[in-house]
């Protein structure tokens, strides 16, 4: 049995996988096991060339056999900067990691290898050189140990039982190598295949050109060119360079397979790190999450991110608290399934638009009753919603705190609009009424009086909604002015550099009930006796990204 344990001294993993693109937001965890075999080639390449090569074959061909990992405790984070292009232009980078304590190892073990002196004693020269591993910022201490560290909890689909791959676990892919014999055979095949194809489109050629295509024959020049093509072995394969291969047509390296592995569902399940709270006094009420996804999906679609984001965590809290019933704080409802009367206690789902486009950047939990332990191990277990034509959203969790912790007005920045503090505050998605406006006979026939009229019933309703949350007491009693935006040139919100008019925002659920007197949407515009802390979700959807307010 050979075991390897790799400890992160900045207490960080940067990696992407295979098939990836880098601004997803995926990272590959645990090391795919043709990444190891890489990183140990090229440490005898830079730092130990004195090894004869013949050695470093039979090590690789050694190591080639899927291996089993223990993971320690981890979290996911991410940074988002812009890096700098041509004509002086910049792009911006969302670059997710994995970060774990600096003293926890990573251990890979192949249970069923075995080395001879000579061998044992290269592979702990190349991982005492080796310095970092995954990308350059990755530093890492890589020794070669005899007893590993823990039970393995990812391990290969084919070598696992059916108690480890079941409701805890999850299936993730990496990229491995094929047994060096395999590849010997595949790469046979293929020169065959590329030869007929080769001399196929010699004798079309020949045609073309009036000759007899029975006569045509492949060079010593085509022969060598197809030869070239492809990695002598295994070992040549493992060298082969990502821009060469894309270049070449390649979707994968030569000799390599996708591998399905399995590893706990709580793998990320840690509580993230956010203030100090004592229980039993104040709990957090605020999660925050980043979006990564090849397309966001439009803000105006706020009203389904919030359901779909609500329906996945309902069943993480399923998992967490293993019973049949989700938390109260996530589903609103009490233990027989009926929505319960709690001045709206329990979470909101809300989606942002921060980076100047008509795109959901952000998506903001708020639960004015505050988070459980439980509930936050739920919030961690929250990494990913399926998305509009297969464009899966990841969701990367910046933090669990209180609304001052996210609050402000610089979106460059992170911050987060609707839970700043401000004196006046406008609608930023449609505020539709849970009730009907209440406009008499006589109004209705008047254009003049009807608009008064559906002043003062917006006026009316909204206010009713404050007053049925508790949270918002205080507020309310700041409350100076509530001023309904009825301007059909000013009845929607700025999204970059478009004006989104309400009629163009989803309004009405997909699934579920909830009390509605109308599909219009509304804007206002409240002013308070001085600055007041947000979040203000109101009316009909509120629970789903509907009736959100941000400073003026």
């Amino acid at each position: 049995m050979i075991t390897i344990q790799l400890k992160f001294l900045t207490g960080r993993w940067h990696a992407t996988p295979w098939g990836r693109q880098v601004n997803e937001g995926a990272v590959e965890w645990p090391p795919a096991p043709w990444r190891i075999l890489r990183a140990l080639i090229s440490v005898w390449h830079h730092k130990c060339a004195d090894i004869p090569e013949e050695q470093i074959r039979d090590l690789i061909d050694a190591l080639t056999p899927l291996p089993v990992y223990h993971l320690p405790a981890a979290l996911q984070g991410h940074t988002r900067h812009y890096m700098p292009i041509e004509k002086n232009k910049t792009t911006k980078i969302f670059d997710t990691f994995i970060t774990l304590d600096r003293e926890k190892a990573v251990t890979i073990c192949w249970k069923d290898v075995s080395l001879d002196e000579q061998q044992t004693e290269i592979l702990s020269r190349l991982l005492a050189n080796l310095t970092y591993f995954g990308r350059a910022e990755s530093w890492v201490d890589a020794t070669l140990v005899e007893n590993r560290e823990g039970e393995p909890n990812a391990l290969p689909v084919e070598n696992s039982t059916g108690s480890h791959d079941g409701d805890e676990t999850e299936r993730i892919r990496l990229l491995a190598t094929v047994a060096p014999p395999d590849y010997l055979a595949w790469r046979d095949q293929m020169l065959n295949s590329e030869r007929k194809e080769k001399i196929e489109q010699k004798k079309q050629e020949a045609l073309k050109k009036g000759k007899d295509p029975e006569k045509v024959k492949l060079s010593k020049k085509d022969l060598q060119t197809i030869e070239a093509g492809l990695p002598a072995t295994l070992f040549d394969a493992l060298h082969a360079e990502t821009g060469d291969l894309r270049k070449a047509g390649w979707n994968r390296p030569p000799g390599s397979k996708f591998v399905q592995y399995i590893r706990p569902k709580s793998v990320f399940d840690s509580l993230p790190l956010r203030k100090t709270i004592v229980r039993g006094s104040t709990l957090p009420t605020v999660a925050r999450y980043a979006i990564a996804s090849s397309v966001r999906p439009l803000f105006t679609e706020a009203i389904a991110i919030g359901e779909r984001i609500r329906t996945i965590l309902m069943g993480c809290s399923k998992k967490v608290s293993r019973n049949e019933t989700s938390s109260f704080t996530f589903s609103g409802k009490t233990g027989a399934g009926t929505p319960s009367s709690s001045c709206h206690q329990h979470a909101h789902f809300l989606c942002e638009s921060c980076l100047g486009d008509q795109r959901v950047s952000h998506i903001t939990i708020y639960a004015p009753a505050g988070f459980s332990e439980e509930d936050e191990r739920a919030l961690s277990r929250l990494q990913k919603v399926w998305g509009s034509d297969g464009h899966d959203l990841q969701l990367v969790l910046l933090g669990i705190g209180q609304p001052q912790d996210f609050g402000g007005t610089n979106e460059k920045a992170g911050q987060s609009p609707i839970l700043a503090t401000s004196k006046v505050w406008v609608s930023r998605t449609p505020f539709v009424s849970p009730h009907h406006l209440r406009i008499r006979r006589p109004e209705q026939k008047d254009p003049a009086k009807r608009v008064i009229a559906v002043q003062r019933e917006l006026k009316r309703i909204l206010r009713t909604e404050m007053e049925h949350r508790d949270w918002m007491k205080h507020a309310l009693s700041l409350l100076e002015q509530i001023e309904p935006v009825l301007d059909v040139d000013k009845n929607g919100t700025d999204l970059g550099d478009h004006f989104v008019r309400w009629y163009e925002f989803r309004r009405e659920r997909l699934t579920g009930e909830g009390q509605k007197g109308t599909p219009s949407g509304y804007g206002f515009r409240l002013t308070f006796q001085q600055p007041v802390q947000g979040p203000f979700p109101l009316g009909y959807g509120c629970h789903f990204g509907l009736g959100q307010f941000v400073p003026e």
